[in-house]
């Protein structure tokens, strides 16, 4: 890994260009194309105090567009905030929230308190590496044991 983050910085220097952080994934070639290589960051995220409050803001923005109509609204939302066996929320599911196209002020400031309460913990970095086999070219991937090396 020192490697690649060696060969990454190299590279932006021969351009004059200071990278920021280990963020983002990257995919290097052999000269060949017969193999490549792919790197990919993975963040650990988890919400703070603030997600509560979110979701405090999303049941009033509940009760207000239901009142008087189907409740089963509130049942798909409050999916999001459901947790698993470890008591873990899903975070996929809580973000997608924030893509949803509703212009409702409460709403709106709810999401902004979901981005405020994510914090990112710590990353971990992958490496992959990939053979072309066939006549086709297809990628294969190369398994590596690293507690057997």
């Amino acid at each position: 890994m020192s490697e690649i983050d060696s060969f990454v910085d190299l590279s932006a220097m021969e351009y004059d260009v200071k990278l920021g952080g280990k963020k983002g994934n990257l995919t290097l070639y052999t000269f060949d194309m017969k193999y490549k290589v792919q790197v990919q960051i993975s963040e650990y995220l988890v919400f703070d105090e603030r997600l509560q409050v979110a979701k405090k803001m999303i049941d009033e923005c509940l009760t207000t567009w239901t009142k008087g109509g189907r409740s089963e609204i509130k049942t798909i939302i409050n999916d999001a905030f459901s947790v698993d066996q470890e008591g873990r929320i899903n975070t996929k599911r809580i973000l997608a929230l924030r893509r949803l196209d509703i212009i409702d002020p409460l709403w709106l400031k709810a999401m902004l308190a979901i981005s405020d309460s994510l914090q990112v913990t710590g990353s971990k970095s992958y490496m992959r590496i990939y053979k072309r086999i066939g006549k086709d070219g297809q990628w294969q991937n190369i398994t590596l044991d690293m507690a057997a090396l």
